[in-house]
């Protein structure tokens, strides 16, 4: 096989890859929509924000030990292995990996169930009486965690299964995984949940089961690669010195995330019941995010790593340059539309239930409003962290990371106590979203050899097409009334979407963006009759 149809496989293979994880993604945003209305439903306000909140830190805990590194360091160096017919090595270094880090999360697990009240008590730690949690909600969400402690165990093998078959491009047997657990997690608190501390913690249990399922369905479709991994507890080993080197500042970067999630449900307290809205905010404007950058840096990283890996440092760039501009191209309409109908958008999605009040819906709005900014530049920073991961410069995501921590809380206090109300803790986080993006992109650039091409005429491009569909948009609202009622709510969000995706594609053909080809390629050929062999 020459370079030019080795090129073109790669290209294939990439797109059917991307559109599976797209698909995986979709379904698994849609099940976690359907948890996060059934807990609305099911909990009161009280109990659905001890939920919420008894999540955080064993999340915080997983993603400081070991969820970016998984996917970004664990799996390129796997897939860089592969690329240079190293497997041997790779598995055996991956296998020592995993039997070190599995044996410091069971003894953090065991802690976090023995201290949690004592760990959930740092919500308040710092803050002023009127700011601080209600302190029956925090020893809610502390008991509740003893359940999701353990948890996060399953999560890590299960995130370790999916990452290497990932390396090895099994990306059929990863994309609709996360469905699975989010199904069970559904099935939990449909038939568990209730308004007692009892029907919290049975709801948690719930949880754990779920999570172990998810890793059990994992490991059984991966089976025939994954039972290469033997537990090798065998610490001093260089390469594997080496891997985790490397896999540090991922760890502590990753966490980072998960770290602003604690900060700015620490100033929810002066706000009241805000942190299951808060949730539903993040979840929104997370969808296009999940969908399209996640599913795209995810397939880009083990074939970026791989390229790098083998020196072809211009194939390293015209990928980038791709996915950035995919990315792009789907993540700014997705932008536009959720700004403007931010509160049908809630409405539709969340309001199922008396216990989801109109004041719920115009809180959770205003929120997500002043959060349709990350859907692009977090987007940005996901691919750039993975690029520069795929490098084997992980540092540098890290320095971005540290720079939005320190911006996130301390925008949060200014604009607080400038009264700028619920919003100040959506406009903190895009700000220090943003900070990320800008400096990950200006050192990225110092690479000249694998620094992408042609962006800026193409977000213009791109920018042109938003004002025509937001100026669309905005006449549909003014012109269209469907009246009040669920289905009528829900029919008026849809037409409005279509109308929406058709104007900005109808846009960028007439732009000549060769995005716009792409994908509308890729949605004909899917609605095309496959023809017989």
């Amino acid at each position: 096989m020459d370079k030019t149809q080795e090129s073109h496989s790669r290209k294939k293979s990439m797109i059917i890859a991307t559109i599976l994880m797209m698909m995986g993604l979709l379904l698994s945003k849609g099940s976690g929509f359907l948890r996060d209305i059934i807990v609305g439903i099911k909990f009161d306000e009280v109990y659905r924000d001890a939920y919420t909140l008894a999540f955080t830190i064993p999340d915080l805990f997983y993603n400081l030990l070991v969820g970016g590194a998984i996917f970004s360091s664990v799996a390129p160096y796997m897939s860089g292995s592969l690329a240079v017919n190293e497997e041997k090595r790779g598995v055996r270094t991956v296998s020592i990996f995993i039997s070190v880090i599995s044996v410091v999360m069971l003894v953090v697990c065991t802690l976090g169930v023995i201290f949690s009240d004592q760990i959930y008590s740092v919500y308040n730690l710092f803050l002023q009486d009127k700011d601080k949690i209600n302190p029956e909600k925090l020893a809610l969400a502390a008991n509740a965690s003893k359940f999701l402690f353990p948890q996060i165990f399953f999560i890590m093998l299960a995130a370790l299964s999916s990452g290497i078959l990932n390396a090895y491009k099994k990306f059929s047997s990863t994309a609709f995984a996360p469905t699975v657990y989010n199904i069970c997690v559904l099935l939990s608190i449909m038939f568990l949940a209730g308004n007692t501390q009892g029907d919290l913690m049975h709801t948690t249990a719930g949880v754990l089961v779920s999570a172990f399922i998810y890793f059990m369905f994992l490991y059984i479709l991966g089976f025939g690669t994954l039972k290469k991994f033997r537990f090798k507890f065998e610490p001093k080993d260089k390469e594997f010195r080496f891997l985790l080197k490397r896999a540090l500042p991922i760890m502590f970067s990753a966490s980072i995330v998960q770290l602003n999630v604690v900060i700015l449900n620490m100033f929810t307290g002066r706000f009241g019941n805000i942190i299951f809205l808060f949730r539903n905010a993040n979840t929104i404007w997370q969808i296009p995010y999940g969908i399209f950058a996640v599913s795209i840096g995810t397939v880009m990283t083990p074939h970026l790593a791989g390229l790098y890996e083998s020196k072809k440092y211009g194939e390293c760039r015209d990928m980038l340059t791709t996915s950035i501009k995919n990315i792009l191209f789907l993540t700014i309409p997705s932008a536009g539309m959720i700004f403007i109908m931010s509160e049908n958008v809630v409405s539709a999605i969340y309001q199922w239930g008396s216990r989801y009040t109109d004041a719920n819906v115009a809180d959770a709005a205003v929120l997500l409003r002043f959060l349709v900014l990350p859907i692009i530049t977090q987007s940005i920073v996901h691919v750039m962290n993975h690029a520069f991961y795929a490098i084997g410069k992980t540092k540098v995501p890290l320095v971005a990371g540290v720079a939005g921590l320190i911006t996130n809380p301390l925008l949060c206090y200014i604009l607080i106590n400038k009264n700028f109300g619920l919003k100040s803790l959506s406009i903190a986080y895009s700000v220090s979203s943003m900070v990320q993006m800008v400096i990950l992109i200006i050192l990225y650039m110092r690479n000249k050899d694998i620094k992408p091409r042609n962006i800026v005429k193409f977000v213009l491009k791109s920018a042109a097409c938003l004002v025509v569909m937001c100026v669309v948009l905005v006449l549909i609202e003014y012109f269209m009334r469907f009246g009040p009622g669920k289905v009528k709510a829900l029919l008026s969000l849809g037409i409005r979407g279509v109308v929406c995706v058709i104007v900005y594609f109808g846009m960028a053909i007439i732009l000549r963006m060769e995005e716009a080809k792409f994908w509308m390629d890729r949605f004909i050929n899917k609605l095309k009759p496959k023809k017989k062999q």
